[in-house]
């Protein structure tokens, strides 16, 4: 028996759980980094099966209310890897030869520019760092499509990866609560709440900001690909991509995605330039001052300032890769924090 001087008091708990909380999210980024460096497709495959979990979680839960919770979860994934076969046939069939083809006739885009009759008014040494400009804005652009849609693409081209995502997505959604409940069991009683709602914090500001993303990335790659359409651009799924996908870096990537669209635009004529550029203009104060704030403000409540700062920081340390993952490595962060500095956590007798 355990006597009173030796017994570990609520409060001694509180400090061990602050510690654990500290020790885990060390543990964590030690974890990414490794995996960055030496097993970057493992870690795209960890992190596929993560996304699909958070995703596809709500939807099983909904359908688990009439049907059994196994057959929810084959619906779900079902309905889920189906769309996304018809997306991938769409990719590679019309976008990924469109987005060659943009890339080939881009030093005309960039001709065009230079024939144009503001550039012709500016002093030379203004041209030359303008087209410098554009072709890292156009390159950093194409680098987000390919940073995103590639790593999938080489993810899911090997049997083994096909295999193993939805096969661990599966037992995720099916069993990942006995997971969870049978990990509590070594956690101290007073704590096994803490642990759910430490966990639970995460995914509800993972869930929703990536299906707030995805929502706002669908909207915009859907009205830049009609707009595109109606003003008779070439390149529209090309546009269209690239106007989804840059919503995945906030601030930074809305803007860059003017810029292939405003040139394509220019080669054709000064006045379609500007109708497009005021076109992408009015699209990026929606997203950002109504639906933005709506359907990921929500969920991260993190300032646009020290969201930019990370992306910066992020995109320095880890390339395109790193600001694709800036702002949910932030809200994860937040949680983090808020656990690890919230008094209400160290439980008094």
């Amino acid at each position: 028996m355990i006597s009173d001087s030796k017994r570990i008091t609520p409060v001694q708990w509180g400090t061990l759980w602050k510690d654990c909380i500290f020790i885990f999210f060390i543990f964590l980024i030690g974890m990414v980094s490794v995996l960055y460096i030496y097993a970057k497709s493992l870690l795209i495959l960890l992190f596929v099966t993560g996304l699909l979990f958070i995703l596809l979680d709500p939807l099983v839960i909904r359908l688990s209310r009439s049907l059994s919770h196994g057959v929810a979860v084959l619906l779900a994934l079902f309905g889920f890897f189906g769309l996304l076969a018809m997306l991938m046939s769409v990719i590679f069939r019309t976008i990924l030869p469109d987005l060659a083809g943009f890339i080939r006739e881009f030093p005309s885009f960039i001709i065009h520019f230079d024939s144009s009759i503001v550039v012709n008014m500016l002093p030379a040494e203004f041209t030359e760092y303008g087209n410098q400009v554009l072709r890292d804005t156009v390159v950093f652009a194409v680098d987000i499509v390919k940073e995103s849609v590639i790593p999938l693409i080489r993810t899911f081209s090997g049997v083994a990866e096909m295999i193993a995502v939805p096969f661990l997505t599966f037992y995720l959604l099916k069993d990942g609560r006995k997971i969870a409940s049978s990990i509590a069991k070594f956690l101290p009683p007073l704590h096994v709440k803490r642990f759910a709602a430490f966990f639970g914090d995460i995914n509800i500001v993972l869930g929703g900001y990536i299906r707030g993303q995805m929502l706002i990335s669908i909207f915009s790659g859907f009205v830049v690909f009609l707009g595109s359409y109606i003003f008779g651009l070439p390149y529209a799924h090309v546009l269209a991509l690239v106007s989804a996908l840059s919503e995945f870096v906030p601030v930074i990537g809305s803007i860059v995605a003017t810029v292939p669209g405003t040139l394509v635009a220019l080669s054709y004529s000064p006045l379609l330039a500007f109708k497009v550029l005021l076109f992408y203009v009015v699209l990026l104060k929606v997203n950002h001052n109504i639906i933005y704030p709506k359907v990921v403000g929500k969920a991260i409540k993190v300032h646009p300032v020290f969201i930019m700062v990370t992306i910066l920081l992020f995109g320095h340390l880890f390339g395109i890769t790193g600001m694709l993952f800036a702002v949910p490595a932030v809200a994860v962060g937040r949680v983090w924090l808020i656990h690890l500095l919230d008094k209400s956590n160290i439980l008094h007798e």
